[in-house]
């Protein structure tokens, strides 16, 4: 059996479910079924999501919100224990915690599909961590490392996720929870990497210090990306964030002054490698570096018309798909340029 084969391929399968899981998240964000499931791993106790509120008890709403206010509570006091008694107070004072889950179908079979993807997701990451055990002997001890830590932080994050729902979608764990796919991606990506640039693309390698800081950039600006949505949302449900029709940028403030800088300062800084490699290395290199500055294209479009048409599903998909893309596609860019100055 040759298990680096498999373990590649299981390796790619997980790095795409993971972003298959980041649509899957946007759908869930966007269509509010967060709580569809107000329990973990299960779905009102099943497998399966009910299909009618009458396969419920009378007392659902109640029964279910007890359960989570005690493991609402036992996170709590764990955050306590380690140290982040603010942080503990703010999820036991959330008055989105005492409110108590109504029964919808269609949030549930959403927030139910999710769930699908991300055991599929860790399905295939456990075979890509057995498999990398097998081959530990053949293959660099930096591999084995980033492949250990993106398995570890799969599990990590899939166990957090029980946490969002048990704290009904706090939203700084929603955050984490969002930011921990990328460090599932990132340790992945280095995990599996293998590509460096040919003698004829050897000029690229000048600018290793561009994408490094690009993919530090990226990060950045979603960090701010979440927290701009968050505010957004807070707008939405206040029914502010359009007044005479025009979007109310006051009360979005500084989060979205400075995301949308940000995004105007990447796409304008991937051009620069694009015209100035062109012809200057391999087409089929320079193809990743025009790649990068199309995706930032269209994110920042579709951040255009997620302000201008009232947040439709696909541009809020998309925005956070072609996050995911600019994350990666910078950080195999500059994996294949370290790896070819090392080399």
């Amino acid at each position: 059996m040759n298990y680096i084969k498999i373990n590649r391929r299981f390796g790619i399968l997980t790095i795409s479910s993971v972003f298959l899981l980041l649509l899957a998240g946007g759908v869930v964000r966007s269509t509010g079924s967060g709580m569809g499931c107000p329990d973990w791993p299960k779905c009102y106790n099943g497998w399966f999501p009910p299909t009618c509120v009458c396969e419920l008890p009378s007392n659902y709403q109640q029964l279910y919100l007890e359960k989570r206010l005690k493991k609402a509570e036992k996170f709590s006091e764990l955050l306590m224990n380690l140290g982040f008694k603010k942080q503990a107070i703010l999820i036991l004072k959330d008055p989105k915690l005492q409110i108590p889950e109504v029964f919808n179908t269609t949030k549930a079979w959403i927030e139910y599909i999710n769930r699908l993807i991300g055991v599929l997701s860790g399905f295939f990451s456990l075979i890509f961590f057995v498999t990398l055990i097998k081959i530990r002997k053949t293959i660099n001890i930096s591999q084995f490392i980033y492949g250990v830590l993106g398995f570890i932080f799969m599990l990590f994050n899939g166990w957090l996720g029980s946490i969002v729902v048990a704290t009904n979608l706090f939203s700084l764990l929603i955050t984490i929870h969002y930011l921990l796919a990328y460090a599932v991606l990132l340790f992945f990506i280095l995990s599996l990497h293998k590509h460096h640039y040919k003698y004829d693309s050897l000029k690229i390698t000048k600018y290793y210090g561009f994408y490094l800081f690009f993919v530090l950039f990226s990060v950045v600006q979603i960090i701010y990306g979440t927290q701009l949505r968050a505010v957004t949302d807070k707008a939405l449900e206040k029914n502010i964030l359009y007044i005479n029709n025009e979007v109310n940028y006051d009360f979005l403030g500084n989060f979205f002054k400075i995301h949308w800088i940000f995004a105007i300062i990447m796409v304008v800084l991937s051009l620069i490698p694009v015209f100035t490699l062109y012809k200057k290395i391999n087409f089929k290199e320079w193809r990743w570096v025009l790649s990068l500055s199309i995706v930032l294209g269209f994110q920042y479009l579709s951040g255009v018309l997620n302000l201008n048409l009232n947040f439709p599903l696909i541009a809020q998909v998309s925005h956070i798909l072609f996050a995911g893309l600019v994350f990666a596609i910078s950080l195999y860019i500059c994996t294949s340029i370290y790896k070819t100055k090392k080399s």
